[in-house]
């Protein structure tokens, strides 16, 4: 049995997320040089996993973590490929992705999405890797409300009692609002944390015209709009991914911009929230 675990708290409600970095040779000093700006900036949440770049991007953190020296005010987060998420497979790639950031341990561990083996067996390598204090907390990610329900019930059968689920990593944008329907609801009630992955689409939000006016307004990006709206809530943190340094600026800065009443129904009626069937049926 683990022993007793404290609830996982990030080191702010922006973190820096590496998908696509590692892949290009070219690329890698200006990606070092990003990561090592954005510690610079206080960036203190990074994300990674094992599938970026077959292991690209946690070698890109590695290297700008040799000179940051101060790992205990980090929070490191990589994922497990469903494809190795057996219990010695999820043991053996938790260990693959430490020697790759040389960071000593993770803070989160993340299923990366369900696969072939059972959450039980992923409970398992979880555990052990808890045990041993490679890991301090673990989560999942693109998990929807049954599998989280499965999840849990997973936990009950392990027998895990002092260690559950910290974190579902789930997309969640203001054009992506389908977690609020019943997954984000049900994961307060349960005080699973939420961490939005690609918060600003695939860059579109970063133009849309809507989120401009309200940045013309407030004197920022419409980028910047995007990811103070993603935040708006305790519970949720961004990682959005660049590797422009104005832009980690930007993106950093965004969770000090608290929106108004008036400019989140403005945000609405450009996004609509997700409604159900009754809901729509009242309109």
């Amino acid at each position: 049995m683990t022993a007793a675990m404290q609830t996982l708290k990030f080191p702010g409600q922006i973190g820096l997320g590496t998908w696509h970095m590692g892949s290009s040779a070219a690329q890698r000093e200006r990606e070092v040089a990003a990561v090592s700006h954005a510690l610079e900036v206080g960036y203190r949440l990074f994300d990674t996993a094992e599938m970026y770049a077959d292991g690209g991007a946690e070698r890109i953190i590695g290297a700008a973590l040799k000179n940051f020296g101060r790992r205990s005010q980090l929070t490191i987060v990589s994922k497990v490929l469903p494809s190795n998420a057996s219990q010695a497979g999820t043991v053996r790639a938790c260990e693959a992705s430490i020697r790759r950031m040389g960071c000593e341990y993770l803070d989160l561990y993340l299923l990366h999405w369900p696969g072939r083996y059972p959450f039980t067996d992923t409970l398992k390598g979880f555990e052990q890797l808890l045990q041993r204090k490679l890991i301090r907390h673990f989560g999942v990610s693109n998990l929807d409300l049954d599998d989280m329900q499965h999840w849990l019930e997973a936990e009950k059968s392990v027998g895990l009692k002092s260690a559950t689920v910290q974190c579902n990593q789930v997309y969640y944008s203001v054009e992506a609002r389908g977690v609020e329907f019943s997954l984000l609801p049900w994961q307060r009630e349960h005080a699973i944390q939420t961490m939005a992955y690609s918060p600003l689409g695939q860059g579109a939000l970063s133009e849309h015209p809507a989120l401009a006016q309200l940045g013309k307004q407030r004197e920022v990006s419409a980028a910047h709009i995007a990811l103070a709206w993603c935040v708006r809530e305790a519970d949720v943190v961004a990682i959005p991914k660049s590797i422009d340094p104005k832009r980690i600026e930007d993106n950093f800065n965004a969770a000090q911009l608290k929106l108004s009443a008036a400019e989140l129904a403005q945000i609405d009626r450009a996004f609509p929230p997700p409604r159900s069937k009754k809901a729509l049926e009242m309109l």
